[in-house]
Order: C-alpha cells, then structure tokens, then sequence
C-alpha cells in the first residue's frame, strides 16, 4: 500500500514504472529464496530495512516541515485505506505510512527473536507494544 500510495503521489513515467516493477520482482524473488534458506535472517534483513525506511521517512517529515517539499493534500487512495480526515495532507500520510514501518520492523525482529529462541511463532504472538 505505502507503493501504491507514493505512485500516486509521485505520479511515475511508464519506464519507472517499468523500473519499479523490475526491482519489486528481483526483491521479492530475492527475498523467497533467503526466507526459504533461513527464515530467522529474513526476519532479521526485513527488521533492518524497515528501521532504514523510518529514518527515511522521518528526513522526508523534516523537509516537509522546513517547506523543501511541498504538503499537498494527501491522495485519496491513502485517505480510503489509513482513515484519514478527508483535508488530510501529505505529511499525515507520511506520518501513518512511518508508524507503519515502526511495526512492521518491531514484528519483524519479534519473530527473529522468537525464532533464535527456537520456538516457532504461532507459539508466541508478539506482545502488544513489543519494541
């Protein structure tokens, strides 16, 4: 969804599209295969790219909030599916889109922990607020 979203925002030509798509493959192909090798280091690898995406996401707030971006209003797709406020801008966006990739790198090491322990994870659900 955060993809989906940021395409609209951004509004890409056909060939980087066409790049995105290619990228997307090669990761997702890329990604099978190490959680099919180990799927504790794919917890672990997925953990540290969300962490990189927070830090991303907060510089992209920072110019948003220094004026180095422009805050337009938020795209509806976003709007549909994060319930947000029908005024809502592209900072709100970017806000939910950041707590978004908080959970998923805190549900991501929870499993890598949960894995190293040597349980499996329908054994143990993370706890609420597990960080």
């Amino acid at each position: 969804m955060h993809l989906m979203t940021f395409m609209e925002v951004t509004k890409p030509k056909w060939y980087e599209r066409a790049l995105i798509f290619t990228v997307q493959g090669i990761f997702f192909n890329a990604y099978f295969l190490a959680y099919i090798a180990s799927p504790k280091f794919a917890h672990r690898i997925a953990g540290y790219l969300e962490e990189e995406a927070i830090h991303s996401y907060t510089k992209f707030l920072k110019d948003l909030d220094e004026g180095k971006i422009e805050n337009r209003p938020a795209p509806a797709i976003a709007i549909d599916y994060w319930r947000l406020p029908p005024d809502a801008t592209l900072r709100d966006v970017v806000v939910v889109v950041r707590a978004d990739e908080a959970h998923h790198r805190d549900v991501n090491h929870f499993a890598y922990d949960i894995r190293q322990q040597g349980h499996e994870l329908k054994e143990h659900p993370a706890p609420i607020g597990y960080h």
